[in-house]
C-alpha cells in the first residue's frame, strides 16, 4: 500500500508535465495557424497582394472594400456566390515597367466581414485613351 501511494504521486506529476506540453504545442501550433498563408508566388502580383493585405484587413466590412475599389477605379461586381465582390486590380510592376493585372475575388462571412481574398493573374485590358 505504502508503494502504492508514492506511486500516485509521481504519476499525477508525469499526468501534469504531459498536460504542460500538450498546451504549449497547441498554443504553437495556433500561432502557427493564425500567420497569414502565401497568397500567391507570382511576383508579379506580391505589391498587389501586400497593398490588400495592409489596406483591407481581415475584418474589413464589405462596403468599405467597395469604397476602397471605387475610389480607385477598379472594375468590380457582384461574385456569383452570395458574399463575394470580384474586382480587377491593375498595377504597374516598376521592375518591368509594364502593367500586370490580377482577379481579385474578396469572401466575406454572414456579417459582411471580409475573411479572406483570392488572387489570380488575368490578361492586362489595354490602356484607356
Amino acid at each position: 500500500m505504502v508503494a502504492e501511494q508514492r506511486s500516485c504521486p509521481s504519476l499525477l506529476s508525469k499526468v501534469k508535465t504531459c498536460s504542460l506540453w500538450l498546451a504549449a504545442a497547441a498554443a504553437i501550433l495556433m500561432l502557427v495557424g493564425c500567420q497569414k498563408a502565401a497568397k500567391t508566388d507570382d511576383p508579379q502580383l506580391k505589391p498587389i497582394q501586400q497593398m490588400l493585405d495592409e489596406q483591407l484587413p481581415l475584418g474589413t466590412t464589405d462596403a468599405a472594400v467597395n469604397a476602397f475599389l471605387a475610389a480607385r477605379d477598379y472594375p468590380s461586381e457582384p461574385g456569383a456566390k452570395p458574399g463575394t465582390i470580384v474586382a480587377k486590380i491593375r498595377h504597374i510592376d516598376t521592375e518591368r515597367v509594364q502593367p500586370v493585372t490580377a482577379r481579385v475575388t474578396f469572401y466575406f462571412d454572414e456579417n459582411g466581414k471580409l475573411k479572406d481574398y483570392e488572387l489570380q493573374r488575368t490578361m492586362n485590358d489595354p490602356i484607356p485613351q
